[in-house]
């Protein structure tokens, strides 16, 4: 079992999010660093016109549509837990 970081853990949610939306390609994410003030305050995802906003500080992450309406508001464990939750094996799922 491979130990992954949690922007690593961030990304992969953020992409499986994005395919639930719609996304076709999630694998072609462009990814910002986002800089306030001189100090790093989280990243922006960029993904076949939809926007992806980490916020570090508070802990969240938005999900905007091609339009710029927002889709959905996640905290980053809960998008990390959804994540695992759909990655594990059914048969997994059912002994938890």
């Amino acid at each position: 079992m491979s130990m992954a970081t949690p922007v690593e853990k961030i990304r992969s949610a953020v992409a499986s999010q994005l395919s639930s939306f719609g996304v076709k390609d999630p694998g072609t994410i462009h990814e910002s660093i986002l800089i306030r003030n001189g100090l790093f305050c989280g990243r922006k995802f960029k993904c076949e016109g939809y926007d992806v906003v980490w916020f570090l500080e508070e802990d969240e992450i938005k999900f905007f549509g091609p339009c710029g309406d927002l889709l959905s508001t996640l905290s980053a464990v809960a998008c990390i837990q959804k994540y695992e939750q759909e990655a594990r094996p059914t048969d997994e799922r059912r002994a938890a």
